[in-house]
């Protein structure tokens, strides 16, 4: 089903990256038969996505944080962990429900992918690999 213009965007993909994007093509496949998941397809929605998010970033109204965890420890993310568990409650206790609505917004994806590299780590694969 790959097209020539789906071949040609993978060309400065790297090998992970291209089987990454395989494996998203099939999810959303699986999730959605009668859409047409293709390279293509995704690349459209990921420049829209880098513009929308460059122009979130540059207005303000959106905060985007990247941190690298390839040094951290186990115990340093679960330390971490149990730090942001606290720090929501308080917020929840302590704040109006807005602000408590915000720091959730902002925790709870961290925390997800904490407690995946949590399981990583765990079960002996190296975090980024």
């Amino acid at each position: 089903m790959s097209t020539e213009k789906d071949s040609m965007l993978r060309v400065r993909l790297t090998q992970r990256q291209s089987d990454e994007l395989d494996a998203i093509i099939d999810e959303l496949q699986a999730q959605m038969p009668e859409a047409s998941v293709t390279t293509s397809s995704i690349a459209r929605y990921a420049l829209e996505k880098y513009v929308s998010d460059h122009i979130a970033k540059r207005d303000g109204t959106k905060i985007f944080i990247e941190i690298s965890t390839a040094d951290a420890t186990e115990e340093d993310i679960k330390n971490l962990y149990d730090l942001l568990s606290k720090l929501f409650d308080e917020t929840k206790e302590n704040y109006s429900p807005m602000v408590h609505y915000m720091v959730g917004e902002i925790l709870d994806p961290v925390m997800m992918k904490m407690a995946r590299l949590m399981k990583l780590k765990k079960s002996g694969v190296k975090a980024g690999e």
